[in-house]
């Protein structure tokens, strides 16, 4: 049945995994200006007018720096659409408590890489310190509710089991 808990669990997933791919991840503060990091790369939020230019009285115009992060947003898509195909595959419950460990697997490797992503940053950008947003609990929330699903599609396969030995 596609109406268990487990399905819950995994929708909730996929939506705190596609909605974190548009949420800043963290914010650098560098001697250029401010920079905001995403899942889909590293952008000016504002920059600092030259030294030059501010004595002079004269204004320059924001520049708009963009460095992709391809490897947080392909990972971050692809836990997504994970969680999502293993709703789907509710008629093998092995199979789907594997997809929800390898996605749970994923997910660990996801925060890895967003904080050497961030830290490569930091030191790229010659930030002065760097902001880390809340929004970095989303994932973790994920993982909880992956292993929630896990939990309870064991149940349901012990269950089933039980059910075949009172034949």
């Amino acid at each position: 049945m596609i109406q268990r808990i487990q399905s819950i669990y995994l929708l909730l997933a996929a939506a705190l995994m596609a909605t974190f791919l548009f949420c800043p991840i963290a914010q650098f503060d560098t001697p250029d200006g401010l920079y905001s990091f995403t899942a889909q790369g590293v952008s000016t939020v504002m920059a600092e007018p030259a030294a030059q230019a501010a004595e002079a009285g004269a204004t320059i115009a924001r520049t708009s720096v963009f460095t992709p992060t391809w490897g947080v947003f392909a990972l971050g898509t692809i836990i997504a659409v994970l969680s999502i195909i293993a709703i789907f595959l509710y008629k093998n419950r092995p199979t789907q408590a594997r997809i929800c460990m390898i996605n749970a697997f994923f997910l660990v490797t996801f925060y890895v890489v967003i904080f050497l992503s961030g830290y490569t940053f930091h030191g790229d950008l010659a930030a002065t310190h760097t902001s880390w947003t809340a929004y970095l609990i989303m994932p973790f929330v994920a993982l909880v509710l992956d292993v929630l699903a896990y939990k309870a599609i064991n149940k349901d396969e012990q269950l089933v089991r039980s059910m075949d030995r009172i034949r």
